[in-house]
């Protein structure tokens, strides 16, 4: 398998149906009593539809989803409104963390350049480390609003945990983040119609190290 880029940005999006997974086993005792645990990270996932295209402003699409060979390969795509912060102070923000970090870890002692701000909203997605690089591929969710000290300080609340260490002055994307996906499906069925347009639809799904 490979990474084969970056989703080309031309190829805007009619709607999208955006999927967040998580593996729940829940056990009854013999009392009644409901157990409820998980094991695995969550994962997100989108159905997208695109807009009608002609063949031949389709033909961009199915080739780069040829390069994919369904779900082998992966590539880097930014997600209409789910990729970008709803704060004002995001597209701006520069913001690393503060001290060594385990996995599982959901509460991050972040800094960032703007005192006594929110600089990040609940529902926000996140990225940690330079986004170029394929070393901390996961997307995180923010679960609160995220306001800065007088310093610039706060505590940064993500869920899923943290799946691999993040160390000491580790960066964060925080606007336009990429999501690491690959095709959910070996079949990638194309709709040419008789009237010189063609549909189609895609199902991808988060894929990291």
């Amino acid at each position: 398998m490979a990474n084969i880029g970056t989703f080309p940005a031309s190829l805007k999006f009619q709607s999208m149906n955006f999927k967040q997974e998580t593996k729940t086993k829940v056990t009854q005792t013999a009392s009644g009593r409901t157990v409820r645990a998980t094991n695995s990270t969550t994962r997100w996932s989108v159905t997208i539809q695109m807009p009608v295209r002609t063949v031949t402003e389709h033909k961009t699409l199915q080739g780069f989803v040829a390069l994919a060979q369904g779900p082998l390969n992966d590539f880097e795509i930014v997600l209409p409104e789910v990729s970008y912060s709803s704060s004002a102070v995001a597209s701006t923000l520069i913001c690393n963390t503060i001290g060594n970090h385990n996995a599982g870890r959901t509460d991050i002692n972040i800094y960032a350049n703007y005192n006594n701000t929110t600089i990040l909203k609940q529902g926000d997605v996140i990225k940690f480390g330079d986004p170029t690089l394929a070393s901390h591929s996961k997307v995180y969710m923010v679960t609160t609003d995220i306001n800065t000290d007088s310093a610039g300080y706060a505590i940064l609340n993500i869920q899923p945990g943290l799946i691999e260490y993040v160390a000491n002055s580790t960066p964060l994307t925080t606007n336009a983040v990429p999501f690491k996906m690959a095709l959910n499906n070996d079949v990638q069925e194309y709709n040419y119609r008789v009237d010189g347009y063609v549909d189609y639809e895609m199902d991808l799904v988060e894929v990291f190290a």
